[in-house]
């Protein structure tokens, strides 16, 4: 099911296929040794890891325990890939990392075969087996645990038919187990958190034994508050408000570190919906939002969502359709989208007399599947490990509609200098880098 919270809206579960935008290669890749010391191509801070007891971060969006470890939105990317880990890691220049497994080799059959690390433990010191792994990955996707076999408790067997290794660093097919009496699932990251300290805008989180990591106080407030955390001296904060950015960098004690373009919004609308376009003029959109934007981009390989015809997609063949209504929809807590659907009927881009529409989760997602308004306002993320599989969630009616980019988004991190290291991943995701 398609979920309409933007963040995960319909691509959600899926990561970037590199920092630079080179395609994700289908062989596998070759075992490559973990982060060293010496190794800063990934880093926005390089201070000791046991340089602070801890540190305050400052998040513009809600962390939900219930999303875990699947994130809906940039600030649970941030917090999730602290508590969760992932066979592998990918960092923002494409080299593939270990994390849950040690190593991986591809035997004569043609299959994968991946092995766990012998000290990989839950946060509640329990060893984490193949088993484990396979029961994570079944109840989060089971066409790919059926390609998947457990050989012992620490070989796992991959048919690669199909798949992209580097989709083993998806956040979704993170290794977790259920917590007794619910609430955070048990991960087996660098970072574990009952949730329990802190109240409803802060969450506490302890590092486990052995990192030699600070612990980490998450404080999240509206974006409007931004420019507070830096006044409280937060040790990083991930926002893409202009305004905050701007105060941010004449504060001496800060580092500013633009993170990738890594979300592009795009204006969806069904067959027969009447755009007219050639009014637009992607170069003025960006003046419409609260971040910062630039007219949309594509990489060296496109822009994925505007070529499905690679994917064999069968277009909608359409019982016949009512016209649509003539609005244009967004997600109601994206002010972004209502800006710039504003901006579109100004534009007259469904001619005189259309609307704009904000409608509220439970309404939009089947408004949305339904494909009955006139053009839909989506935030998605600018690139996929798998892009045909992104595309098979989309309704059936949009290979037969019109897509249209509008502007590229990215959000950047406010470093307070001295920070311990932390580096980027290939999804744009942050995370601190244990010693």
């Amino acid at each position: 099911m398609i979920r309409p919270h933007y963040q995960v809206l319909l691509f959600g579960s899926l990561v970037v296929a590199a920092c630079r935008g080179a395609a994700p290669r289908a062989e596998l890749p070759p075992p490559a040794p973990a982060l060293t010391p010496g190794d800063t191509a990934c880093l926005i801070a390089a201070g000791r890891p046991a340089s602070r007891d801890t540190v305050t971060i400052a998040l513009t969006e809600p962390v939900d325990p219930a999303h875990a470890p699947l994130p809906h939105n940039l600030a649970e990317r941030f917090v999730f890939a602290q508590l969760y880990e992932t066979l592998i890691h990918v960092d923002c220049q494409g080299r593939v990392l270990p994390a849950l497994a040690r190593s991986w080799e591809q035997g004569p059959d043609g299959h994968w075969t991946v092995t766990l690390r012998s000290d990989a433990r839950f946060w509640d010191g329990a060893p984490v087996t193949t088993r484990d792994a396979l029961a994570s990955w079944r109840a989060r996707d089971s066409s790919l645990a059926r390609a998947i076999t457990a050989l012992d408790d620490r070989a796992l067997s991959i048919d690669p038919s199909g798949l992209s290794f580097q989709r083993f660093a998806d956040l979704a097919l993170a290794v977790t187990k259920s917590a007794p009496g619910g609430g955070w699932p048990i991960g087996t990251g660098h970072y574990w958190t009952t949730g329990s300290a802190g109240g409803p805008d802060a969450l506490w989180a302890s590092p486990v034994p052995g990192a030699g990591l600070p612990a980490l106080r998450v404080t999240v407030a509206p974006a409007s508050e931004a420019r507070d955390a830096v006044d409280a001296n937060v040790d990083l904060l991930l926002t893409s408000d202009p305004a905050t950015l701007e105060y941010g960098r004449t504060r001496s004690e800060y580092h500013d570190a633009p993170l990738e373009w890594d979300h592009t919004y795009v204006l969806l609308a069904p067959e027969g919906s009447g755009l007219e376009l050639g009014a637009l003029r992607l170069e003025s959109l960006p003046q419409a939002v609260h971040v910062e934007a630039r007219p949309a981009q594509g990489d060296d390989e496109g822009f994925w969502l505007v070529d499905l015809k690679r994917c064999g997609l069968a277009a909608d063949a359409a019982s016949p359709r009512a016209p649509p209504r003539r609005r244009i929809v967004y997600e109601q807590a994206d002010r972004d989208a209502r800006d710039l659907a504003a901006r579109l009927v100004g534009l007259a881009t469904l001619g005189r007399g259309a609307v704009v529409a904000g409608l509220a989760p439970s309404a939009f997602e089947p408004a949305f599947r339904a494909g009955a308004e006139a053009a839909y306002v989506l935030r998605i993320r600018r690139r996929t490990v798998d892009p045909c599989a992104a595309a098979r969630e989309l309704p059936a009616w949009v290979p037969r509609g019109s897509i249209t980019p509008l502007i590229d988004t990215r959000t950047h991190a406010l470093v307070r200098r001295g920070l311990p290291r932390l580096s980027v991943d290939w999804d744009g995701a942050l995370r601190l880098v244990p010693r």
